[in-house]
């Protein structure tokens, strides 16, 4: 993009040794269930009136290894409140690679599903092998065709419902959360096209797992990146 932030310009900040960074591991009980989550990402996003976001990408590695084989991400968005509680936002995604679908679960709502076929003949490029001059907001084919198909499937009205529950119903927290969502869906299609051959359900769910993780630095700055564009294009800056 090749701007400086400052002067009503996005910031984005790392965040510091308190909190998680790529491959870190944190293992919780959910439902009596257990779950063996793996940090992809953890980005904090200012926009230009100063308000603070949280942008987190992670992945069940239990659930993928030792279950059904399929792999299931969190897209957590968090509105950070001076002096009062955070607001948070989650989305599932979750690939289900066998049978060739992805589902993307907002709190509430019936799942949105993409078909996988139709991106499985798309030309791809790993997160991980983008040079310094590539456009890693725009991403490739697979970026693209994702976006067009989940416009078309309704993710921006199931967004809306969802922020329409939360205590501060911004906007601008539709862009953090669609930019996770977006992203995550891009590169988890790629893991699918390259590992798609494995016909042992745990071997396959282990590799695309493990590309996730290669990808994962990439995921978190091209979120960010689509953040600010939707940022600009709404005027919240």
């Amino acid at each position: 993009m090749g701007r400086t932030p400052g002067n009503g310009w996005v910031t984005f900040i790392q965040i510091g040794p308190c909190c998680a960074g790529p491959g870190t591991r944190k293992t919780v009980t959910k439902g009596g269930q257990r779950e063996d989550r793996m940090i992809l990402g953890e980005k904090e996003i200012r926009d230009g009136r100063g308000n603070r976001y949280t942008l987190r990408l992670d992945v069940d590695v239990h659930s993928a290894i030792l279950n059904d084989g399929n792999v299931e991400t969190s897209v957590v968005a968090i509105r950070h409140v001076d002096g009062g509680e955070d607001i948070e936002l989650t989305a599932l995604v979750r690939l289900e690679s066998f049978e060739r679908r992805l589902a993307i679960i907002l709190p509430e709502q019936a799942p949105i599903y993409l078909d996988l076929e139709s991106f499985e003949g798309l030309p791809a490029r790993e997160d991980s092998e983008v040079g310094p001059h590539d456009d890693i907001e725009q991403g490739d084919a697979i970026d693209q065709a994702a976006r067009d198909l989940l416009d078309a499937a309704g993710l921006d009205q199931a967004i809306e419902t969802a922020i329409q529950s939360l205590p501060v119903p911004e906007p601008a927290f539709g862009c953090v959360i669609k930019a996770g969502i977006s992203t995550t869906v891009g590169q988890m299609i790629r893991c699918h096209n390259r590992h798609r051959m494995i016909e042992q359900r745990r071997s396959r769910a282990w590799e695309i797992v493990k590309c996730l993780g290669v990808n994962a630095p990439g995921m978190t700055i091209k979120a960010a990146l689509r953040t600010l564009g939707c940022w600009l294009t709404f005027g919240y800056l």
